[in-house]
């Protein structure tokens, strides 16, 4: 679920509007921007409230999600994100979800850290957790991924809580390469890591333009400009910002539904069960095609490739997967 497009209070679009997307409404909030801190840049749309348009799409996802007045957060897409980052420095706390949910999404900031937690409630009281550790601009520096009994969670935290000083302190000292080779992006929206930021500043500073230096770490001109300036090395790249776009036509309400959608995938919308996703599993790894699997499950492809990521499916269709926005 991606932000794809917002509306000021103007009733002028940004972003991208008229994208494809996988839904057949978009979801539709408020997004309250902060006022950019003294000394610093303000941006476009600096302390103004917006209205966001999200859903599931194959555009170039950020690495940065953006918390909405009610409280869901959501990753926007990086044409959103350049307009929208320069008013969005602070980072907010999410709540814990409520109790018996299925998925806690938390994050803490520091003036130089940002720390996200995202636990993910599986079959037969496993948890998945995964702790991504990053400046507070993206750039991050380390990453937790694993899988653990929920029983377990508390005596976890104990122990970590416990964990001496030294260890924080060696890890705070360990000397960094000064002269790192290209780290290449390998697709789309890849976060920045502190090798690739490392070689950017080193060989933007020794006269490289932006065009080499994408071509160099694998990553679009736009991108290597708009990272540039947010490390003060280069002007805010005013060309990149889009002229505002008129106010879109209302959309007419889509004639299909979910019962005439199930004329064709029976099993569209319904939840996945344990032996489905087993399933599934088994079936691609055996080499089942995207088409194949879709027909099988009497689901849409793209809640097939969806599913096959979320699992961690392995075999020569999770490729394909990532085709439709994984």
């Amino acid at each position: 679920m991606l932000i794809y497009a917002f509306r000021d209070a103007r009733g002028t679009w940004y972003g991208d509007p008229d994208a494809v997307i996988h839904d057949s409404q978009p979801g539709r909030g408020v997004l309250t921007l902060p006022r950019t801190a003294p000394g610093e840049d303000p941006g476009l749309f600096d302390g103004q409230r917006v209205e966001v348009l999200y859903a599931a799409c194959d555009l170039e996802a950020s690495q940065t999600s953006y918390r909405l007045d009610d409280g869901d957060s959501f990753v926007a897409t990086w044409h959103v994100h350049e307009l929208l980052s320069p008013s969005y420095r602070r980072v907010f706390t999410a709540p814990a979800t409520a109790r018996g949910a299925t998925v806690v999404r938390l994050e803490i900031s520091s003036s130089h850290r940002r720390y996200s937690l995202h636990a993910d409630v599986l079959a037969e009281g496993r948890v998945e957790i995964t702790v991504v550790v990053c400046t507070p601009d993206g750039v991050i520096h380390g990453e937790l991924t694993g899988q653990v009994d929920a029983c377990d969670l508390n005596e976890i935290g104990r122990l970590i809580a416990s964990a001496p000083a030294p260890i924080a302190s060696a890890v705070e000292t360990t000397p960094t390469a000064t002269s790192p080779a290209p780290i290449k992006a390998t697709r789309h929206g890849q976060a920045w890591t502190s090798d690739a930021v490392a070689y950017l500043e080193e060989h933007y500073r020794a006269g490289k333009g932006p065009e080499q230096l994408a071509e160099e770490l694998g990553r679009s001109e736009k991108s290597i400009r708009w990272k540039l300036h947010g490390l003060k090395l280069a002007p805010y790249p005013s060309d990149l910002v889009p002229d505002p776009r008129p106010p879109a036509e209302p959309e007419a309400p889509k004639a299909y539904t979910v019962e005439a959608k199930r004329q064709l995938h029976p099993n569209a919308y319904k939840p996945w069960e344990p032996e489905d996703d087993q399933r599934l599993a088994e079936r691609c790894a055996q080499g089942a095609s995207l088409p194949e699997l879709s027909k099988e499950f009497g689901r849409y492809e793209g809640a097939i490739a969806s599913r096959l990521l979320k699992i961690q499916a392995e075999g020569p269709t999770v490729d394909d997967a990532w085709e439709y926005g994984g």
